[in-house]
């Protein structure tokens, strides 16, 4: 970086001097001494001693007189480090001033959670929007699984989490965690024994209350069951989280879910819990982004913000943060 240094009230000397070379003067001029220079910048004294000549022959000005106890500014040099505390201090404000406005999310964006992930992350994501990212407009949409992916493909949202692999070419997509299920029972109704596993077998003569066939969370008890032989015995198909909460709890049904989604119940002991199979059943959150928005100012910004507060809170929930370049789950 080019600096200039006045002399006299309408002269200028031009010079290829950079901050480095200024910021070193200073350290010099203003401790008095190149060693203690040298201690502070972690520089070797002959070097910075090179420097100093060079920067003297640079300016044709001798900027130190030695003494017997180190060094002190010539005029010259007084001059000089009157001007690089105000060119170093620009410089610094300059620099936090680019990287406020580089953290500075602008633009607009639309997230799509399901009922159960909404429950754990719209509030977490807006409080970090709103204390972090004023200048991003964030919306949340919250519906299942297949209407989220209906409502991306057609650009109606920027941004959701997904249970599945999406369809078609017009969705970038990421597994970031993975999520484990359990099998919920309230009431006085203690199905199976404490601290066990359940395996998918011994749900078929269970009544349960699952969301319909369109939710991503039913498609995937589905296949696990189909998969295994078993057939569930539905007594009802709810796409309302809380109804499907509130039976389960009188001990009317058995229900699916993941326990992130009723820690507050779980906690008050209104609800109990088993995982399902060994290793547990898991399924996948996955971060899509709509392809025709990817570029849009605030879209890919507020999905690394919605990946960053899925992973940061990973262990609170029980969930397993995914490797990078995990597959799709087909």
């Amino acid at each position: 970086m080019s600096a200039w240094l006045a002399h006299g009230s309408n002269a200028s000397y031009s010079s290829d001097m950079d901050l480095r070379q200024l910021l070193h003067f200073k350290h010099i001029a203003e401790s008095g001494s190149i060693s203690a220079a040298s201690a502070t910048l972690h520089i070797a004294q002959p070097a910075l001693s090179r420097q100093m000549r060079a920067l003297e022959d640079e300016l044709g000005a001798k900027l130190f007189f030695r003494t017997g106890r180190g060094v002190m500014p010539t005029p010259a040099g007084q001059a000089l480090l009157t001007e690089a505390r105000f060119l170093l201090g620009e410089a610094d404000r300059i620099n936090k001033q680019i990287r406020r406005l580089g953290t500075r999310l602008t633009g607009e964006a639309t997230i799509g959670l399901s009922p159960t992930i909404g429950r754990l992350l719209t509030i977490p994501l807006a409080r970090r929007v709103q204390s972090d990212y004023p200048g991003l407009k964030l919306r949340i949409a919250e519906a299942f699984s297949g209407t989220l992916l209906e409502w991306l493909q057609a650009g109606r949202i920027d941004a959701a989490i997904l249970y599945h692999r999406p369809t078609g070419g017009s969705v970038q997509s990421e597994i970031v965690a993975h999520e484990p299920l359990s099998v919920l029972a309230g009431g006085e109704n203690m199905p199976f024994p404490a601290g066990e596993s359940v395996p998918m077998s011994r749900l078929s003569d269970q009544p349960l209350i699952l969301p319909t066939p369109q939710h991503g969370l039913r498609k995937m008890i589905d296949d696990h069951a189909a998969a295994q032989g078993v057939t569930l015995d539905l007594m009802f198909e709810f796409d309302s989280l809380d109804a499907t909460i509130a039976l389960v709890r009188e001990g009317s049904a058995l229900t699916i879910l993941p326990e992130s989604a009723v820690r507050a119940e779980l906690a008050a002991g209104t609800l109990r819990a088993w995982r399902i199979g060994t290793p547990p059943l898991v399924r996948p959150l996955i971060i899509a982004t709509a392809t025709q928005r990817a570029d849009a100012i605030g879209v890919q910004e507020a999905a690394v913000l919605l990946k960053g507060i899925i992973q940061s809170n990973a262990q609170a929930r029980g969930w397993q943060v995914a490797r990078p370049g995990t597959p799709l789950p087909g």
